[in-house]
């Protein structure tokens, strides 16, 4: 063992702490912010000593990208999980309807809800970081979101017609990615006032399956409001 290797475990349990205060580091980052939750709490929560996290880690700062960046890789080491953008299919290529390729996107975009307790977190704390960015991480982390949401914004202009996106189209990309992002964001509040939805699988295949219908009709309504007055609807 190289004893100069900095934060390397010394004791045959160091792989154990070290697990033990990633997967209390991920619950509470989940749930209350980088900024709330402190490393006295963290540590409490794994059953570890304070200095254990200045061992393995550093600070809080390090902590927290390490459960990140580890955790998210896990997530996508599962077959069944993609990356953003990879949950829209290429529908050009794949030669789909736009409809099709919005309910490819929900089903792959809503799976993780699948997968149980800690793949749910890693999504949560990452929804996190986006709408209340912590700071402690390197820019460039939200490139995989911009890139679905670019793509998103594509597909909206194809369904309008028009050769490149224009603001309805970006707005109407946001409109779907929050259809999307609120099952994860609002997880709590899903589960304490309409737990029904995402209890199974095949509830969550159900949802999947309503959203696209609803993004499809916001794109179409969209379509109805660019039509000149007294044209046919």
């Amino acid at each position: 063992m190289n004893a100069s290797a900095p934060h390397a475990p010394v004791r045959a349990d160091g792989t154990l702490a070290r697990q033990r205060l990633l997967d209390a580091a991920l619950r509470l980052f989940a749930e209350n912010g980088y900024q709330k939750t402190s490393t006295r709490v963290i540590a409490d929560s794994a059953g570890v000593n304070l200095g254990a996290i200045s061992y393995y880690f550093g600070d809080k700062a390090r902590l927290y990208q390490a459960v990140f960046c580890e955790s998210f890789s896990d997530v996508l080491n599962s077959p069944d999980i993609t990356t953003a953008r990879g949950c829209l299919p290429d529908f050009r290529t794949a030669g789909l309807g736009i409809e099709a390729a919005l309910a490819g996107f929900f089903r792959n975009f809503l799976q993780p809800l699948k997968l149980g307790e800690q793949v749910r977190l890693v999504m949560r704390l990452h929804f996190r970081e986006l709408v209340e960015p912590s700071g402690a991480l390197p820019e460039g982390v939200d490139e995989d979101i911009g890139a679905l949401y670019f793509a998103l914004a594509e597909l909206a202009a194809e369904r309008l017609g028009i050769g490149a996106t224009d603001p309805d189209a970006l707005r109407l990309a946001h409109a779907i990615l929050g259809l999307a992002f609120h099952f994860f964001v609002t997880q709590d509040l899903v589960g304490h006032v309409s737990p029904e939805l995402v209890a199974t699988p095949e509830a969550i295949d159900t949802l999947a399956e309503r959203l696209a219908t609803y993004a499809a009709g916001m794109l179409d309504a969209e379509v109805r409001r660019r039509q000149p007055t007294g044209s046919p609807s």
